[in-house]
């Protein structure tokens, strides 16, 4: 099917990301040759296997949160990029970190890696839908709560045992005494039921006067 880029655009553009399994819902006999000759124009990047998005999408705000939840799915952004967007901790990220359930990935598009840590599906929880505009419409990601994230990061970085490694993440001791809600924490310590991430935890709290 002959399709030109504005037509494309007109089709796609709102959505900001999209994969060749959208395009062939609107146009079934479209030709994918099409997207290599649109990279190679730089009208569209490539993200990962099918999933593509427009040029434009990209000067977009936090674009990446998108990016991330889209490319690896199931998934939700946590650990350091949740802790840095909940100002838990004063390191700007440049790469993206999210947990899922899938194994282990590691993806590289846009100049920025994408992370994802693989855990049991019974610690899938805790995340939240946040809303971000594209291109005039109104699009969802999903995060790590605050509670979660701390969690993720210190389930997954299991180094971290003593006072003196703790104090080595820098956390934001007024966000953790404001924000932090410590009896949702309890209730997330429970479904983890991991005496070691426990310890963790009750050595955060020693340190911050929690």
């Amino acid at each position: 099917m002959n399709i030109s880029f504005l037509q494309f655009k007109e089709a796609f553009f709102q959505q900001g990301i999209f994969s060749v399994g959208h395009v062939r819902l609107v146009f079934p006999d479209f030709n994918t040759d099409n997207l290599l000759h649109w990279q190679k124009k730089g009208y569209i990047y490539k993200l990962r296997n099918k999933w593509y998005c427009f040029k434009e999408f990209t000067s977009i705000t936090d674009y990446h949160y998108l990016v991330a939840n889209t490319i690896y799915a199931p998934s939700y952004i946590s650990h350091q990029e949740a802790l840095l967007f909940y100002g838990l901790i004063p390191e700007h990220i440049v790469d993206s970190t999210s947990m899922t359930t899938r194994k282990t990935m590691r993806f590289r598009c846009i100049n920025r890696t994408y992370t994802y840590y693989s855990i049991s599906p019974e610690y899938f929880f805790g995340y939240e839908l946040k809303e971000m505009m594209v291109n005039g419409t109104s699009r969802n990601f999903l995060i790590a709560g605050r509670e979660k994230a701390i969690l993720d990061f210190l389930y997954i970085y299991s180094y971290y045992t003593s006072e003196e490694e703790i104090s080595e993440i820098r956390f934001n001791e007024i966000v953790l005494e404001e924000e932090v809600d410590w009896k949702k924490m309890e209730g997330y310590l429970k479904r983890f039921n991991n005496k070691a991430l426990e310890k963790r935890i009750r050595c955060v709290q020693k340190m911050y006067n929690l």
